[in-house]
């Protein structure tokens, strides 16, 4: 404990003191330590004569490098409360550490009062305890900086104080009459002097005190190890949320919302009021009591929980290649998905709460079969909410994401989607391609060989059943209906109606290794559909163009008569394809020459049909190698293995024309 007195003697009335204390915040030039300050509460009483207010104070940590990369903090939080009675003229200042408050208590009191012998004078004191309850072992390293800081607070504070009267000496400033209570305005005066007494730290108490405590055995058992600034970050946030909310989180859920935001503590608490509100306005604590898969869910999404990794993390298998999103998309729609997303996060965060110490699960995601039928943009979109929903309530709940059987399909895959998965997201994926999760730096490094499931050569048998594309019969929602309810994809699909004979033709610029990616459904009639590569007599392809997409596109009433201007060749590997009504296609084609590329749909419907229209939706995506090239790029520097998923991105890893149709 320490303690220490002494006067100071100026010969200016109390009043340009108190200004002079009041011209260090929010920040001071003389205390490069003190970073800066926020209001948190402030009162003032009606006839003026009592001013309190708490400010939050940022102070950058004085201390060896070592010594605060084991506290884990490079500066500290304390809470002041400056109390100022003009009637009494006194000025009483509190101030606590709301950092590490759970093992290291410090407080220290000044006052500023007349002195009884000449009420010109000022006598200031000021008094400090450090209590140092336990610091992992560095006690006495704690203490020594303690004392130091404090007896260089001592010598600088009388130093500020006097600059600043003189800076307003400087300024006309050196006398200040004293107050005076105003005519007809009423004071309590005792409810008032009671949010000035310097002994009435009520107010403190309920941010600075022993209110909320993180018990070491609790830590250990629940929370892990955890570093005094990552215990301290949990116990502010705690009191912050216990000022507005009578019922908080419990403590592993606030370490997880920490984590998300890097324990900034106001950035935290905004993410976790808002994941509150939304889980109040959707009653999501019920979720499983009260919704139910529906049936369509549980016979066609071939996902299930099995047993726990070598960490003790549920985990759940996603059969993804196996999933018809499409077909789930239009049998059952968005929201419902997006539901059963929410009913397997609830069921994750209640198998990882019968477990002390494990806060996450384990994702193993298998994508065999994957195919650009995964890449439909419905299904991309809805995938982007699906994570934006997840990261904002369910933050740092994934563990490990294993995925295994990457095709070579995969950096085109990982391109369309890798922009709305959160980096710290990304830094937990693992991919294999191939048989490559088979090799002792496979999946056996975070699971169980005797836990591997059977689909993937181990010897656990794991129910998940694939029961392939949604029967057409389930749709309850046209292509169109699931393009009317998101606003930018009806801008990125078009609508076409061919009469009998017509062709429409979309060009496309593209450079050597890109991809032209294509989606289209037969609404109406039958169709002819090719790819074709278009050569000028005259160049016509500037690099400036490459990429671009004319998705208006051209129809001609008749198929266009060769010319001298160009001429067409259909792809290596294309054939002219026939598609029929109700058919959805997706498709890609890998440019290994640099050029004008045609798309073309024709009307192909039979005679004898009442109608001899056809109309189709289309949309066209170009896939520069700059893109895709970053991602591969992304996957090198983020998975700890990448096999040929990424690595093997070229003509001979990928078909040059690859088409996919559900019937």
């Amino acid at each position: 404990v320490m303690n220490h007195g002494f006067e100071i003697k100026q010969w200016y009335q109390r009043r340009v003191r108190g200004l002079a204390y009041e011209r260090r915040f929010p920040t001071c030039a003389m205390i490069p330590a003190f970073l800066g300050s926020e209001t948190i509460f402030e009162h003032k009483s009606k006839d003026g004569a009592i001013h309190v207010i708490e400010r939050r104070c940022k102070i950058d940590v004085e201390a060896p490098y070592l010594l605060k990369k084991v506290c884990g903090a490079d500066y500290v939080y304390f809470i002041q409360k400056n109390s100022l009675n003009r009637r009494n003229r006194t000025l009483n200042i509190v101030a606590t550490n709301e950092t590490f408050n759970n093992r290291v208590k410090i407080k220290e009191e000044c006052s500023y009062r007349p002195h009884p012998d000449n009420e010109d004078w000022t006598i200031f004191t000021q008094r400090a305890t450090l209590n140092i309850i336990s610091f992992f072992g560095i006690e006495a390293q704690v203490e020594k900086l303690g004392i130091k800081a404090y007896h260089k607070n001592i010598k600088k504070g009388k130093e500020i104080v006097v600059y600043y009267i003189n800076e307003l000496n400087s300024e006309g400033v050196v006398s200040v009459p004293r107050w005076v209570p105003p005519d007809n305005v009423d004071s309590d005066s005792d409810s008032d002097e009671s949010f000035a007494s310097a002994d009435d730290d009520s107010r403190l108490d309920d941010v600075a005190t022993d209110d909320y405590k993180l018990d070491s055995d609790y830590i250990t058992t629940h929370l892990g190890e955890l570093n005094p600034m990552e215990e301290c970050s949990i116990i502010q946030l705690a009191k912050r949320m216990k000022q507005t909310f009578d019922k908080i989180p419990d403590e592993r859920v606030l370490l997880r919302f920490l984590r998300a935001r890097n324990f900034d503590i106001e950035k935290t608490r905004e993410m976790l009021i808002k994941s509150m509100a939304w889980r109040k306005q959707y009653n999501i604590d019920a979720h499983l009591d009260i919704w139910t898969p529906p049936p369509i869910i549980d016979k066609y999404l071939p996902g299930a929980w099995h047993r726990n990794d070598k960490d003790g993390r549920p985990v759940y298998i996603l059969r993804l290649g196996h999933l018809d999103i499409k077909g789930m998309l239009r049998a059952v729609g968005e929201d419902a998905l997006l539901r059963y997303a929410l009913y397997i996060c609830e069921q994750g965060i209640q198998k990882t709460n019968a477990t002390s110490q494990i806060s996450s699960w384990t994702l193993l995601i298998d994508l065999e079969g994957l195919n650009l039928r995964h890449l439909w943009a419905p299904a991309r979109i809805a995938m982007r909410r699906f994570t934006e929903v997840m990261e904002q309530n369910y933050p740092e709940t994934l563990g490990v994401v294993l995925i295994v059987q990457a095709p070579r399909l995969f950096p085109l895959a990982w391109t369309l989607v890798k922009s709305f998965i959160n980096e710290n997201t990304r830094r937990k994926c693992l991919v294999y391609g191939g048989n490559d999760y088979l090799e002792d730096d496979g999946i056996h490094s975070y699971i169980h060989r005797e836990d591997i499931p059977d689909f993937l050569g181990g010897p656990c048998p794991c129910n998940i059943e694939c029961n392939g594309l949604v029967p057409r019969e389930e749709y309850t929602r046209s292509t169109e209906d699931v393009l009317e309810k998101e606003a930018g994809l009806q801008s990125l699909y078009k609508n076409c109606t061919l009469k009998k004979g017509e062709i429409h033709e979309v060009q496309v610029e593209a450079d050597v290794d890109g991809v032209i990616t294509w989606d289209f459904d037969c609404v109406l009639g039958e169709l002819q559909f090719t790819v074709s590569h278009r050569t000028f007599s005259q160049p016509q392809c500037n690099s400036s163009l490459a990429g671009l997409v004319e998705m208006a596109g051209i129809t001609y009433s008749t198929t266009p008569s060769p010319t001298d201007s160009y001429t067409d060749k259909i792809v290596e590997d294309s054939t002219v394809c026939a598609y029929l009504e109700g058919d959805s296609v997706q498709g890609s084609y890998y440019v290994s020459k640099p050029g004008t590329y045609v798309l073309s749909w024709g009307n192909a419907t039979p005679p004898a049909n009442a109608s001899s229209k056809s109309t189709f939706l289309y949309s066209i995506e170009m896939i520069e190698p700059k893109d895709y090239a970053g991602s591969v790029s992304s996957l090198t520097s983020s998975f700890s293995n990448l096999s040929s998923a990424g690595s093997s991105w070229n003509t001979s890893s990928v078909a040059s024309w690859n088409s996919m149709v559900s019937r």
